[in-house]
């Protein structure tokens, strides 16, 4: 990915020549009252499809890591559709039961695409994006004579051009917009952070409600782009903040997962606001359904807002593609290359805040399920008084064989992988996963066959 350091003198020659403005910098649609879009996107107005059930709820979260973390997802997806369950009485499978899908940086191309085409997945996203160059061909439009120029505009950046080749080769142009008129789950978190709070920034309507926004027009790949915007690597993604045109929510009344909240009502001090990617923020994806569980008015509470009700069984997977540590700097006396710096500090940044997901998360798994029961108990229509929690982590770290555990955290991060390692990284997303203990405990419950 640091072949971007060789484009940047580009815009330096022509900085300045260019007036080019992407859409996304401009007005977004209004905001109408609460409840009143018909293509407003928020998980209680998505209703469940081929055997859904509220009764089992399923979140699946995948973390950054470039093509390694989106072929990692992509192993643990086609596990979920092979594994067969009975519920209610009937026959299905557990990717049928996915609500939620949240993903940041590599992690959400995955989720992006997954809650965009669905089964769709398994036929074309290896050919169209894992085992593509597609670091190759955003290489190449940004060299293009035309993208050189459009480059040297100071409203336009190499995070604007991955959207459009994120656009071109994945999602079509699909918006929020069609997501919610589509109306069905699963429910769609990407989670980019914001420049100068260094905080999670969803794209999520409640997010946008802040910023008296319609998220309805937002296309996909620019949410992704955004979460995938790694600082000098990819420029940020801006958006225009439009607080104060309309009746926004009170800070208090906003979902506690919204960090920094009360900031982007003085639309005055912030005007507009700078995306830079998830992982920054939190490279698991899972911070965000932390923080909302582990709030103090408890799990039940701000699970209520879902539009789920009588939940049995939750179920959370988080997917972790984090890369080892690049201990090979600590082998040489040389002046480590700005490449190398910068590779470096966002490798040990981001192994810092997956570390704190994950401790915060373990901690949750012993903790929550009988703050649940007790919700069920005292009479909460989301859940049964017998719910049970299952928190399954799928990491490489864990992986069982030694030496191929060692190839696997060796795998840099990148847009374009050799077919031979997207094809490891999906076998180990299933085996993972197969083979963990909480995994087979939810199967046995399930009466998985």
């Amino acid at each position: 990915m640091f072949k971007w350091f060789g484009i940047l003198a580009i815009g330096a020659v022509l900085a300045g020549c260019a007036t080019t403005r992407p859409p996304a910098h401009q007005q977004l649609q209004p905001l109408p009252a609460v409840g009143q879009g018909a293509t407003e996107y928020r998980l209680p107005r998505l209703a469940p499809k081929n055997g859904n059930s509220d009764s089992l709820a399923v979140i699946l979260s995948f973390s950054g890591g470039g093509t390694r973390a989106a072929a990692l997802a992509h192993g643990v997806l086609k596990e979920l559709k092979k594994t067969e369950v009975l519920w209610n009485g009937a026959s299905t499978t557990l990717l049928d039961e996915v609500d939620v899908v949240a993903g940041v940086s590599g992690g959400s191309i995955a989720a992006a695409y997954f809650a965009a085409f669905g089964d769709e997945i398994f036929r074309s996203f290896e050919a169209g994006f894992l085992k593509s160059d597609f670091q190759g061909q955003l290489l190449a439009s940004a060299r293009s004579p035309a993208n050189a120029y459009r480059l040297s505009s100071p409203w336009f950046g190499r995070g604007h051009l991955l959207a459009e080749r994120l656009d071109a080769t994945l999602f079509q142009g699909i918006t929020y917009g069609d997501l919610g008129a589509r109306g069905s789950r699963p429910f769609l978190l990407v989670t980019a952070t914001d420049l100068t709070r260094g905080t999670g920034f969803e794209f999520s309507q409640e997010q946008f409600d802040l910023l008296c926004s319609r998220l309805d027009g937002v296309p996909l790949a620019l949410a992704v782009a955004a979460s995938s915007a790694v600082p000098i690597v990819m420029s940020p993604i801006t958006i225009r903040n439009a607080a104060g045109e309309c009746a926004a929510p009170r800070p208090r009344d906003v979902s506690p997962r919204l960090a920094a909240a009360a900031s982007y009502l003085d639309a005055e001090q912030r005007p507009f606001i700078h995306l830079v990617d998830g992982g920054l923020a939190d490279n698991l994806a899972v911070r965000g359904i932390v923080d909302a569980i582990a709030h103090a008015a408890g799990m039940a509470g701000q699970l209520e807002t879902s539009g789920l009700r009588g939940i049995r069984k939750l179920v959370i997977v988080s997917v972790n593609a984090e890369q080892g540590l690049n201990d090979v700097l600590d082998r040489s006396d040389k002046v480590p290359t700005i490449a190398e710096v910068v590779d470096a500090i966002s490798s040990a940044t981001l192994a810092r805040r997956s570390g704190e997901a994950r401790a915060i998360l373990a901690d949750g798994a012993v903790r929550w399920p009988e703050e649940l029961r007790a919700a069920g108990r005292a009479g909460s229509p989301l859940l049964d008084p017998s719910v049970e929690l299952y928190v399954i982590e799928v990491g490489l770290r864990d992986h069982p064989e030694p030496k191929l555990r060692q190839k696997l955290l060796a795998i840099p991060t990148s847009f374009s992988l050799p077919d031979d390692d997207v094809d490891k990284l999906i076998a180990a997303g299933g085996r993972l996963l197969r083979e963990s203990a909480e995994f087979e405990r939810l199967r046995r419950d399930l009466a998985a066959p």
